[in-house]
């Protein structure tokens, strides 16, 4: 049996990075996992359970010797917080496609729900869902509410830049309910993931609090039905980059009332997502 550090997997994420791990946290979470996300019961390292949680999982026949228990005030004690999610895991980090193979892929038709966006991710089905590229974002709570949003509205990758927190890092995956698993994503410089994008023939559409930018809306009604089309998000505090907004097709905003700033940046996306569902139907 492995002997894990959990206090050091819980704390030092850049280490189990550099392993090749991420931590999985809660049944939830865990749960997609063991359905087949993130390869499924084999990528599994190690997992930290109370009885409870391993009984609904049905743990000790799924994942065998990998599996430790403990009593919840035992894992308090290793894990050194106030263990409330009832089960860890250490889980192999997948081998990630190449940007342009996503780009290409999930742009030429929709894609089903996949464990990655390893290159048999994207399986043609007709439709043309939008893309989401993330520019800089900081919040690990805004990543993972951003996949969650994605996955909701049918969104058929997203697309960070490397100055965006690891996805996998546990908070980002616990807030995303596990979708981070489901959800096809990569990682790359914004230049890299724009450029991808034009030679790919996808529309960027960067969103903006600009009054004088079209609506989502009318962003949407101006391209055909079959126009492969990406939203482009940006930085918490800044907004997009001047270098992103020029390499945007166009820019469009979300209406809001008089006098109203802006929106968080996940709510933001949500919203256009769903206008973009709606219009695009």
């Amino acid at each position: 049996m492995l002997v894990v550090d959990w206090p050091t997997a819980l704390s030092d994420h850049a280490v189990l990075r550099a392993r090749g791990l991420f931590l999985a946290e809660g049944r939830l979470v865990l749960g997609r996992i063991l359905a087949g996300a993130a390869g499924g019961a084999s990528a599994i390292v190690a997992v930290l359970s109370t009885p409870a949680a391993a009984r609904a999982l049905d743990l000790e026949a799924r994942v065998g010797d990998r599996l430790t228990t403990r009593s919840p005030a035992e894992m308090e004690a290793l894990t050194g917080f106030n263990f409330h999610r009832g089960v860890l895991a250490l889980v192999r980090r997948p081998s990630l496609a190449d940007v342009r193979d996503v780009i290409n892929a999930t742009a030429r038709a929709g894609s089903e729900s996949r464990p990655y966006p390893t290159r048999d991710v994207a399986k043609a089905d007709g439709r043309r869902p939008v893309l989401v590229v993330a520019e800089h974002l900081v919040d690990v709570d805004n990543v993972g509410s951003c996949f969650r949003n994605a996955r909701a509205f049918d969104a058929a990758c997203l697309l960070l830049d490397d100055r965006c927190p690891d996805p996998l890092y546990r908070k980002a995956v616990r807030t995303s309910l596990g979708t981070v698993l489901e959800v096809p994503w990569v990682q790359a410089p914004i230049r890299d993931l724009m450029e991808a994008l034009a030679t790919a023939g996808v529309i960027t559409i960067g969103l903006t609090p600009d009054v004088g930018a079209a609506t989502i809306a009318e962003a949407a009604a101006e391209l055909a039905a079959d126009t492969p089309a990406a939203l482009v998000i940006g930085n918490e505090g800044h907004g997009l980059s001047a270098g992103t907004r020029a390499h945007c097709a166009r820019l469009a905003r979300i209406p809001m009332a008089q006098g109203a700033d802006s929106l968080n940046v996940a709510t933001a996306l949500a919203v256009a997502l769903y206008e973009w569902r709606v219009r695009r139907r």
